[in-house]
C-alpha cells in the first residue's frame, strides 16, 4: 500500500492544500498521491517502476493494474503556465511508446495515461487521456465510456 497520509512531510488533505504546495511538491509525493487513487479504486499499484530489456531502461511513475488492465501512469507536475500544449503531445507520444515495451510482461491491455496538476479538463491526445489530478477519481470509474478514444495496447 502507498504510504501517503502517514507522510508528515505532505499536508494535504484537500485539493486547495495539493494545489498551494505543487510547485514545492518533490515529485515522488505526487506519484504517490496517483498511486494512492488507483489504490483507492481497487488497484493494485507500484510507484516508481523500472523496467530492463533489449530495448534498455524504462522507468514508470505508477503501473495500477487490475483482472483486465495495467494503467501506466506519467505524473507531471505541471501547473498553470509551466506547460505548453505541444509539450503535453510530447508526454503523451513518449508515454504511449514506453507501453508498448510493457506488452511483453504482460497479457493484459495496457492504458497509457498522464496525470498532470492542470486544472483544465480531461483531454485526449492521440488515444492518450491527459487527465487533471482532481479529476483521476473520476475518470478511473467512467474510462471504460471513453474506449473508442483511448488506446488499449
Amino acid at each position: 500500500m502507498v504510504e501517503l497520509m502517514r507522510n508528515p512531510e505532505l499536508p494535504v488533505r484537500t485539493m486547495r492544500d495539493l494545489e498551494s504546495i505543487g510547485p514545492r511538491m518533490k515529485w515522488q509525493y505526487f506519484e504517490m498521491l496517483v498511486g494512492f487513487v488507483f489504490e483507492q479504486n481497487g488497484y493494485d499499484v507500484t510507484v516508481g517502476a523500472v523496467r530492463k530489456g533489449s530495448w534498455g531502461r524504462r522507468q514508470y511513475d505508477v503501473l495500477a493494474e487490475s483482472q483486465r488492465h495495467l494503467f501506466a501512469a506519467d505524473c507531471k507536475r505541471w501547473t498553470g503556465r509551466r506547460y505548453r500544449e505541444s509539450q503535453l503531445r510530447s508526454a503523451a507520444a513518449k508515454q504511449a511508446e514506453r507501453c508498448m515495451l510493457l506488452k511483453s510482461e504482460t497479457d493484459k491491455g495496457i492504458i497509457p495515461l498522464i496525470v498532470t496538476l492542470l486544472p483544465e479538463g480531461m483531454v485526449i491526445h492521440d488515444g492518450v487521456p491527459i487527465v487533471p489530478f482532481e479529476d483521476l477519481n473520476s475518470f478511473l470509474n467512467s474510462w471504460e465510456g471513453y474506449d473508442e478514444d483511448i488506446t488499449e495496447i
